[in-house]
């Protein structure tokens, strides 16, 4: 099972507030979270998503990891 959200964190990269999808891996039994993983990432940092923008080192994984349960 996944499930995914919308997040507002700080950009590491560039300092500043930015949007990011995660998805999360579920690991459920009998209708209670276990433990979610983080799966995957999309961020919309205009500056670093489009071609040509500034190279992203993905530092906001660690602050989502966090996260996790």
């Amino acid at each position: 099972m996944s499930e995914r959200e919308w997040v507002s964190i700080l950009c590491p990269e560039r300092q500043c507030r930015t949007r990011v999808m995660c998805e999360w891996r579920i690991l459920s039994q009998e209708g209670r979270i276990l433990k979610r993983s983080l799966r995957q990432i999309d961020c919309h940092n205009a500056e670093l998503v489009q071609f040509g923008g500034a190279v992203c080192q993905w530092g906001c994984e660690a602050v989502i990891k966090k996260r996790e349960k």
